[in-house]
């Protein structure tokens, strides 16, 4: 399947939708998962995201929360492009396209801008699941690698193929995420879910051993939330954030709002013990300072591998 698409999207392979008629032409990949194959696409002087769906109903599924997104008065706001199909060796491929955001990592930001973006970063992430939840949706598959970082610690959400309707079943994760693989709760689509995934992926960007390798293949009876517990307390960077983290580990915080306001509430206590957050700095400043970074590593994960 891969190597059909990797044929099809290679660079310079010129794609031209089937009913809508628009011309891309490819630049690169950006990545490949389960459910859909990425690349960079150029259309005149602008740059998009072109996902090509391996599943016609998961990729429709996707499709359909992406229309109701883009029409909202949110952050998604003309998210998604275009919708079409591409025709390769005789095979009808749909795909979509999708506003493109060069960032990097939330662990590469941090290694080069420093850990006290995190309360930066850790507002605008819960911004963005406020504006999902009003909207009647669950992230679900929230992890480091479906978010990009990029300016003044902005935030672009990427990959919604696990985006879920409130109440229904969660439909995709990855487990160290997931609040069921820790026994910490059910696998429903509840904001009380995607706050569970925030504090494990603010634990893990602030976690300079990669801790989290030794409960990826677990057995049952090693994961439990007291091992995350465990882990605040080891890893010094998360002390400051540790009450928050643990009210969301356990539930405690079931909205978003709630999760935003005692945030914000962190962070001026934090501004009232005379401890500053990082002073607004230009793009230009960042890129500068990171740019041997951003050229090597930046990462355009669309959909995880």
């Amino acid at each position: 399947m891969t190597t059909l698409y990797e044929k099809a999207f290679s660079p310079g392979a010129r794609i031209r939708g089937k009913w809508n008629g628009r011309l891309y032409i490819v630049e690169r990949q950006l990545g490949a998962g389960a459910n859909g194959f990425v690349v960079l696409v150029r259309r005149g002087r602008s740059l998009y995201a072109l996902k090509a769906g391996f599943e016609m109903v998961d990729h429709q599924s996707e499709i359909n929360v992406l229309r109701i997104l883009s029409r909202t008065e949110t952050s998604f706001r003309h998210y998604l492009i275009d919708v079409d199909d591409f025709v390769f060796e005789g095979k009808g491929i749909p795909f979509s396209v999708m506003r493109y955001i060069e960032g990097v990592t939330l662990p590469a930001f941090l290694q080069t801008q420093g850990s006290d973006w995190i309360y930066i970063i850790g507002t605008k992430v819960l911004k963005k699941l406020t504006e999902l939840h009003r909207s009647g949706f669950i992230f679900g598959d929230l992890k480091l690698d479906n978010m990009l970082v990029f300016g003044h610690g902005d935030v672009e959400l990427i990959d919604f193929g696990g985006v879920t309707r409130k109440g229904h079943s969660i439909k995709q994760l990855t487990e160290i995420y997931d609040r069921g693989y820790w026994d910490a709760g059910n696998r429903v689509a509840e904001e009380s879910y995607d706050l569970f995934a925030f504090a494990v992926l603010i634990l893990n960007a602030l976690d300079d051993q990669d801790r989290f390798a030794a409960y990826r293949h677990a057995l049952p009876q090693n994961r439990r939330i007291d091992e995350l517990h465990a882990m605040i307390r080891e890893i010094p960077l998360a002390t400051p954030v540790a009450p928050f983290l643990i009210k969301a580990l356990q539930g405690q915080m079931v909205s978003s709002q709630e999760a935003l306001r005692s945030w914000r509430t962190m962070i001026a206590q934090r501004r009232g013990r005379g401890q500053h957050l990082p002073k607004k700095t230009s793009w230009l400043q960042v890129g500068l300072a990171g740019s041997m970074l951003l050229f090597g590593v930046t990462i355009y994960i669309y959909w995880p591998h």
